[in-house]
């Protein structure tokens, strides 16, 4: 009888731990993308054409994922703090819907702009969450540890393709026409 209330409490234990963090999993892959686009721009402001190299280096299967925690109706803060292969390390709090157990927004985990940076990098990323209720002065309600790694994938290829733009300024724009073209081309899947 002990030994079944073990293994009970056991496999109880692993199926909760088994859904702490990101939605798509613990392994990533950074993909390399390339391709070439000739895009033609015909519109109010002017006419043009322009071919571009593209490249991108996109993480798969997401770039944005929600994190999935403890369910507790108290929780409304996450907090990460990551500390990455290279040795750096920084923290993030969002917003937390406890009594779902996750994110209230999807996650950056790969975009890197002016704006924003990334959760992940390549290699391994260890995460230390914790959940908070503001309501309580940021009590702790949970925490614990995570191990997500992004591995080098791939290259990926695109076909050759040409689009129509009704703005000349897009056949000036090689990232805006390059990540529309990575998008319908479906990042080259």
């Amino acid at each position: 009888m002990k030994t079944l209330v073990f293994v009970g409490t056991f496999l109880f234990f692993s199926s909760v731990n088994a859904q702490i963090g990101f939605s798509r999993g613990a392994v990533f892959n950074s993909i390399p993308l390339q391709g070439e686009v000739y895009v033609r721009c015909n519109g109010f402001n002017g006419l043009g054409s322009a071919t571009f190299t593209c490249r991108d280096l996109v993480l798969d299967p997401v770039a944005y994922d929600y994190f999935l925690g403890p369910k507790d109706n108290g929780a409304d803060r996450l907090e990460l703090s990551l500390l990455y292969q290279d040795g750096t390390n920084r923290t993030v709090m969002v917003g937390y819907d406890g009594p779902r157990g996750k994110t209230t927004d999807a996650l950056n985990l790969w975009i890197s702009t002016l704006f924003q940076k990334p959760i992940l990098k390549k290699g391994i990323n260890i995460i230390r969450y914790r959940t908070y209720s503001s309501r309580k002065f940021y009590d702790i309600l949970a925490d614990g540890e995570i191990q997500v790694e992004v591995r080098r994938g791939n290259p990926r290829i695109c076909p050759t393709a040409t689009l129509d733009s009704s703005d000349i300024t897009d056949c000036q724009s090689q990232y805006s026409i390059c990540q529309r073209y990575f998008e319908e081309s479906k990042y080259c899947r």
